[in-house]
């Protein structure tokens, strides 16, 4: 994997995506690094391995980031918390290989039962009084998402009805781990659809549900086999073109 961006850099990075949004030096960053160590990844279980590689350096920019003065003095604090959990009621995009490690983990333990038990349309089956019961192990995109007004995630993730006195709930989020984890999720994608692998954005529930039981599933999916569901292929990142002749 490449070396994770030096801090002398992420004060930099932090001042140009503030100023201009069309472009994150941040997203770049973990998409560049992502789509690297997916490029190494030869066989199902390299492919299964660089998935680990790919969350654990985008974790490391994060940290970085959020270590800096400039970040702790120039963005607003979370009121993401154990024990909220809103986001979790909402449809969640994971890549199809991201689905694939973690059912490797998760294959044969008591959460694959609580994943059995779970219905389209209801909360993520491992949302757990609030907390995320696969916490470690949990898709890039469900790292990403740092909401400043908890209203905003009741409202527009769980349908809560709030009152309607007081001020709007806000939409304003932290965008460095934004652009990290989404960095990350699509070079990861992006390199392995580089290297001919078909790895779409699936809806994380049932496509995990649909592999959980299947012992096989990444040795047939790397032969290009479908083992997902039809419905559970989004289209939030699309094939890169690929050169023609």
């Amino acid at each position: 994997m490449s070396s994770p961006t030096p801090t002398d850099h992420v004060l930099d990075m932090l001042a140009v995506a503030r100023v201009a949004r069309k472009g994150s030096p941040l997203k770049d960053s973990a998409f560049q690094s992502a789509r690297a160590v997916m490029a190494f990844a030869k066989g199902p279980d390299a492919a299964l391995a660089a998935v680990a590689e790919v969350t654990a350096g985008a974790e490391a920019l994060w940290a970085q980031v959020r270590g800096t003065p400039a970040f702790a003095l120039g963005t607003a604090p979370a009121a993401c918390r154990k024990g909220c959990g809103w986001c979790c009621h909402q449809p969640v995009g994971a890549a199809a290989i991201e689905v694939l490690a973690i059912a490797e983990r998760l294959r044969g333990t008591a959460a694959a039962w609580t994943l059995a038990a779970w219905q389209p349309g209801s909360p993520c089956a491992f949302l757990d009084n609030g907390a995320c019961g696969i916490y470690g192990i949990r898709p890039l995109k469900c790292r990403s998402l740092y909401n400043l007004d908890v209203r905003y995630c009741m409202k527009a993730y769980a349908k809560v009805e709030l009152p309607s006195a007081g001020p709007p709930p806000s939409s304003e989020h932290q965008t460095a781990p934004m652009d990290i984890f989404e960095g990350a999720v699509l070079g990861l994608a992006h390199g392995l659809w580089s290297a001919g692998r078909d790895c779409p954005g699936v809806e994380f529930m049932p496509a995990l549900r649909a592999v959980i039981d299947v012992a096989d599933a990444t040795d047939r999916w790397w032969r290009g086999e479908a083992v997902f569901g039809s419905a559970s292929r989004l289209d939030w990142f699309p094939p890169p073109k690929r050169r023609t002749r």
